[in-house]
């Protein structure tokens, strides 16, 4: 399994400052709406460097909290919170599986308004389940924030790829980012037009690049699936947004309205 936690030690070191903290920020209300954040028990499932949490909290959330399979993105992500989170409310980082059902049935006790899961769930091994129990967090009247990797034709290649990356020694992953790093950049500019190098959300191309290369677990699927599969829980869709790119994320928001299946 790819260690997304140091990853996020790199750009939170090298990377993270107060302008991306902003960028990320307003993604999330752009997103999601500060609506999903203020008042609200929030829980990001795979926090990663802590930054959605931290601004979560910054957005008036009532309760934060932060879980990832990585001791390292916890460590990380408590670092980054005692520097950069501003209000009276910190988020509270732990260690825990979404896959865990002991975790998840404590969780479920804390009463969240609002999950947050933007690019994990199609880490953990096992994508279906990891959906499955993250709608069970939440509670009726509140929403679930979501991003999983589209299904394309070239999924399974880049699916080889990154298990490749993940099994090869450290001097053939630099070679293999040195081979992608280009490709990539190019890639995105033909498909979108834009400078690759203007990431979104405060993140870091190159961060994400050793991301998407090295992320593995790692599952996709059709917005049309993942909407069914939601919904079928009793949520109504009141977002989706395209990636990008073929291969990119989609996002979604869906906002609990009833008991659906178990």
């Amino acid at each position: 399994m790819f260690g997304f936690g140091k990853n996020w030690k790199d750009y939170s070191e090298k990377v993270l400052d107060e302008r991306r903290l902003a960028e990320a920020r307003n993604s999330l209300i752009e997103l999601a709406g500060k609506g999903s954040f203020e008042g609200r028990n929030v829980i990001d499932i795979g926090c990663g460097s802590g930054i959605f949490s931290i601004c979560a909290a910054d957005l008036g959330a009532r309760r934060v909290v932060g879980i990832d399979v990585d001791v390292e993105c916890v460590r990380v992500s408590e670092s980054n919170s005692a520097k950069y989170a501003s209000g009276p409310l910190k988020p509270e980082f732990r260690k825990a599986s979404i896959l865990d059902e002991a975790a998840v049935r404590e969780l479920k006790k804390m009463g969240f308004d609002t999950v947050y899961a933007w690019g994990s769930l199609h880490h953990t091994g096992n994508m279906r389940k990891a959906i499955t129990n993250a709608c069970g967090l939440v509670g009726e009247g509140g929403v679930i924030v979501l991003s999983i990797y589209n299904r394309h034709f070239t999924s399974p290649v880049w699916r080889m790829i990154k298990y490749l990356y993940n099994v090869v020694p450290r001097v053939l992953k630099k070679a293999m980012l040195a081979v992608f790093l280009p490709v990539i950049l190019a890639a995105k500019y033909a498909v979108t037009g834009r400078n690759p190098l203007r990431n979104e959300r405060g993140m870091d191309f190159m961060v994400d690049t050793v991301d998407w290369l090295g992320g593995y677990p790692y599952e996709y699927e059709t917005a049309e699936k993942i909407i069914a599969l939601v919904e079928g829980f009793g949520f109504k869709t009141t977002k989706v947004l395209k990636g990008r790119t073929p291969i990119a994320c989609n996002e979604y928001v869906f906002k609990k309205e009833k008991e659906g299946r178990k």
